[in-house]
Formats: structure tokens, C-alpha cells, sequence
């Protein structure tokens, strides 16, 4: 049965977790130190565009995973924009014609702060779960990579959290599988809602 789209909630207030996969599930056809270069411009330019606050970014062989948000409420024109870029760029890499996304970006609104952490940890934890590495701040396509390192790059990422980071990093390495299950089908609803009165916040 297919599940009708849900309409799209536009806000100023709450971030948004926002991922997005190629064609088919298939790889982005080119190298990822070039798909991460052409995501950090697009994201760049897709600010100038539309301003936004981007606090976190992770890009895997397929997808990426990006915690934004909009005081303009105006994430359909950024994400149609940031799209449109990365499509247009892989294009002119790869030679692939037509290269689109596999459908329309999945959102999730993040209206509740003891939760937004979670949600980093299960953004941060993709390229351990896949396998590629064994701590999250190991993986260079990420956000959180950066930040670790005060490396300079052309996003200026807004985390929420600050710079201890012996205690996030801590956090965002705990393995939770449940939690990371019922993370991930939470993001499926409109206002991400994890289904756990256990959950861990902010403090935790």
C-alpha cells in the first residue's frame, strides 16, 4: 500500500532533520571526497539563497542526513535549491544525464528539545552503524568530523551543543539499538516523536 505524502509543515521555530537518497538506492556515481565538496558548496549557496541555520550534515555512499533550521520558514525553497545544485554538479562530474534524487526529500520536525540530541546521535552514528567506522567523529564526511577537529570549512555549522566534547562524543557513541530503531521510524512523522518514555535529553 502506498502512504499518501504527508504536506509539508513549514516553521521558523523547530529544526528540521532532513535526509535524502540517490536514484535507486545507488551509489552518488562518483568519489565521496567529491560528492562531500559539492554538498558543502551547495549548502553554501543554497544559504545565500534562502538563509537558514544548518547545525549538523552527514553524507554516506547513498544519502545524506542534514539537522536545519529555517527562521524564515522557507525549507521547501532551501531544499529545492540545495537539491537542485548537488543534481546539476553530479551531472557535470559524472556525466550521468537527468541525475535526481529517488523521490522527494523525507522531513521530520524536531519540536522538542529533549529529543533533538537523539536525533544527532542517530545522524552522527550512520557511518558506524554502516560499518565504516568505528566512532562517529572517526568519519570524515560528517559535521561532527569537523567540528572535532576545528577544522575550517566552507559551512558554518551551528551545533547545539558546545565544546565539551568528551561528553557528547561520549553520548553520541553509546550503542542503543533500539533506540536508534524506534529514532529511525520516528522520523517518518511530520513532528518527530520517538515512541519512548525513556529516551535520554539533553542532560543525559
Amino acid at each position: 500500500m502506498i502512504m499518501p505524502r504527508k504536506k509539508l509543515i513549514r516553521t521558523d521555530e523547530f529544526p528540521y532533520h532532513i535526509s535524502a537518497r540517490s536514484n535507486n538506492k545507488d551509489w552518488f556515481k562518483l568519489s565521496l571526497d567529491r560528492v562531500w565538496e559539492i554538498t558543502q558548496r551547495g549548502l553554501v549557496y543554497a544559504n545565500k539563497l534562502n538563509s537558514v541555520e544548518i547545525h549538523a550534515f552527514v553524507l554516506m555512499n547513498n544519502h545524506y542526513h542534514l539537522l536545519v533550521t529555517t527562521p524564515n520558514a522557507d525549507i521547501d525553497r532551501f531544499m529545492r535549491t540545495f537539491n537542485k545544485y548537488i543534481s546539476e554538479q553530479i551531472n557535470i562530474y559524472s556525466g550521468v544525464i537527468n541525475y535526481k534524487f529517488g523521490g522527494p526529500y523525507n522531513w521530520s520536525i524536531v519540536s522538542k528539545r529533549q529529543y533533538l540530541f537523539n536525533v544527532y546521535r542517530y545522524v552522527f552514528r550512520n557511518p558506524v552503524k554502516a560499518g565504516v567506522t568505528q566512532t562517529c567523529e572517526e568519519y570524515p564526511f560528517s559535521s561532527l568530523h569537523l567540528e572535532v577537529l576545528k577544522a575550517p570549512g566552507l559551512v558554518n555549522y551551528r551545533p547545539h551543543f558546545d565544546d565539551g566534547h568528551i561528553e557528547w562524543l561520549e553520548f553520541f557513541n553509546r550503542v542503543k539499538k533500539q533506540e536508534d530503531e524506534l529514532i529511525r521510524r520516528g522520523l517518518r512523522r511530520a513532528n518527530f516523536n520517538p515512541m519512548l518514555q525513556s529516551i535520554v535529553g539533553e542532560s543525559s
